[in-house]
């Protein structure tokens, strides 16, 4: 019995010592510059966002191990005037120009990044082109959400892309602070209940090629989410419609197919999305984002669930947030973007 056990011990030894010790690749890619940033004809300051690739707390929290600092960014025209963005000392990663340079529609605008390594990052001039009113604003409801589209008119002979920027305003409820650190007043007026921000996230971008010169009629832009606990109060939307170029289309249209695949084992792997902003020295060497210059009209609506028809059509062209169903705890004005403890007084 002992002489078998020992054979066995010795045959396990030598299947283990038939084992080839693998090791595998860790990646461990350098950190790229991220740009995230635009310049509009709407009032200055203008805001732009440096930071390394790299892991996010949540969301666009951008750490302060990730933001850039120290970089030097210059905004110039074909005319030779110039506006630095200076480096926010709240908020390291948010550069910003000051309140007196205005860009102009029909300008040509031109970013370059001086980055604290001695690097130049540049992206090539572009026409800040003008945009189309919104012609028309209007609202439907469907099941956890009111639906806000908008009406335009597209200009004949020219060639013309769009992006949309969208956010509401509307009523938003919490438990409560959980202890009496997380708020200095418990029984405060937003403690338990606030104005706050909803912004659509998605790039929602169109090419007039094949409405030339027609109108876009009943465009998707955003969708606002309806509080359970106040299913009637009021919704406050801002609607932005921008001139964007070709290129940002194309680099935008890229960022939404990465976003909405699958992600099945058959899918293409993820490549980098090539964006405008370069190495002035190698062209081969990009950074991450796109630098836009765009021309922007502005409408606003404020709707009152209770007086929308209840709709059953498709949302077409942008797909619904995802619903939180719980309520949360702690303080509302700190779990959400917040606006205030009381709705907008003007909305026009």
């Amino acid at each position: 019995m002992k002489k078998n056990i020992i054979l066995l011990f010795l045959a396990v030894m030598m299947q283990l010592s038939c084992i080839e010790e693998l090791e595998l690749p860790y990646r461990n890619e350098e950190p790229i510059l991220v740009v995230d940033g635009e310049v509009t004809n709407e009032a200055p300051p203008y805001n732009l966002r440096l930071s390394y690739s790299g892991k996010f707390v949540s969301g666009s929290i951008i750490t302060s191990n990730l933001a850039v600092n120290g970089a030097r960014v210059i905004l110039s025209d074909e005319k030779g005037n110039s506006v630095r963005f200076k480096q926010n000392i709240y908020e390291p990663a948010l550069y910003q120009t000051d309140a007196k340079f205005r860009c102009e529609i029909g300008r040509t605008y031109a970013l370059r990044i001086e980055m604290p390594d001695g690097k130049v990052y540049i992206t090539k001039p572009q026409l800040m082109k003008d945009v189309s009113p919104i012609t028309n604003i209007y609202a439907n409801k469907i099941k956890n959400f009111i639906r806000f589209y908008i009406d335009t008119k597209d200009p004949a002979n020219s060639v013309d892309y769009y992006r949309w920027k969208s956010y509401s305003i509307s009523l938003k409820s919490t438990i409560g602070p959980s202890n009496s650190n997380e708020s200095g007043n418990a029984n405060g007026t937003c403690s338990t209940s606030c104005w706050a921000y909803n912004r659509e996230d998605a790039a929602n971008i169109f090419s007039d090629r094949y409405i030339n010169g027609n109108e876009i009629k009943k465009r998707l832009v955003l969708f606002s989410p309806i509080e359970e606990t106040a299913p009637l109060s009021r919704h406050y939307a801002e609607v932005k419609q921008m001139s964007i170029s070709q290129e940002a289309y194309l680099f935008w249209q890229q960022y939404e197919e990465q976003k909405t695949r699958t992600g099945s084992i058959f899918d293409p792997l993820p490549a980098t999305i090539i964006g405008n902003i370069v190495n002035e020295k190698n062209d081969k060497d990009f950074a991450l984002g796109f630098f836009g210059v765009s021309g922007v009209t502005t409408k606003r609506l404020m709707v009152e669930p209770a007086n929308l028809s209840f709709s059953t059509e498709e949302s077409i062209n942008l797909r619904p947030p995802v619903v939180v169903t719980t309520r949360l705890s702690g303080n509302c004005e700190t779990t959400y973007p917040s606006y205030g403890c009381t709705p907008p007084v003007e909305w026009k």
